[in-house]
């Protein structure tokens, strides 16, 4: 048993290092103080698609397991916290516009992409070619933003976001590890300097 959650917690830290993370910080604020936090729960997205009690059960599980890990201990007073974190979720409809033709020209073949799907990030929604040389397809992307509060002013001290693209998860348990893998791609950077270089 102990090995198959080691071998699930490699794949999972593999995963996490293909997640595209930025972070900003305050340099005034001492992290290495940070021992406690309470939730500050965002109003809820208008678009319900986007953020539903569901979605806000697996980013508030996920970001207590990444706590906890850390060594942080969850309190009910955000008055007795070292910190508050909230989210905030956001979803686009992108473009992507692919001109095949150089691929054609030197290489006597378009590339697989015409399939509609890339590994680990599902199958794209609408696609099609125009002139057998430009491929439009439409998909969604997704935005996550972690946020680390000061309770006593309430000014921003920390965050951390990824913008994905949306993958084809068809059951509740891919969307629980997809959440998860964002919310831990994204605090491993926190506190600031705590990730390992690779």
């Amino acid at each position: 048993m102990k090995k198959l959650v080691v071998a699930g917690l490699l794949v999972l830290l593999t995963a996490c290092a293909g997640v595209p993370v930025s972070t900003d910080y305050s340099q005034d604020f001492d992290f290495s103080n940070v021992s406690s936090y309470a939730w500050l729960l965002p109003a809820k997205h208008s678009n319900p698609e986007v953020d539903n009690d569901l979605v806000r059960a697996r980013i508030v599980d996920a970001v207590d397991a990444q706590f906890t890990a850390k060594g942080l201990s969850q309190v009910s007073d955000a008055s007795k916290a070292s910190v508050l974190v909230s989210y905030q979720l956001g979803q686009e409809d992108k473009i992507a516009i692919d001109n095949f033709g150089s691929w054609y020209t030197h290489f006597g073949y378009y590339p697989c992409y015409r399939c509609g799907y890339r590994p680990g990030y599902g199958y794209f929604g609408h696609s099609h070619f125009y002139d057998d040389d430009i491929w439009v397809r439409n998909y969604k992307e997704s935005t996550l933003m972690i946020d680390v509060i000061d309770p006593k002013s309430k000014k921003l001290l920390w965050r951390g976001m990824t913008k994905r693209i949306i993958p084809s998860l068809k059951t509740p348990e891919e969307r629980r590890l997809y959440v998860l893998e964002t919310v831990s791609a994204i605090l491993a950077e926190f506190p600031p300097g705590s990730a390992v270089a690779h």
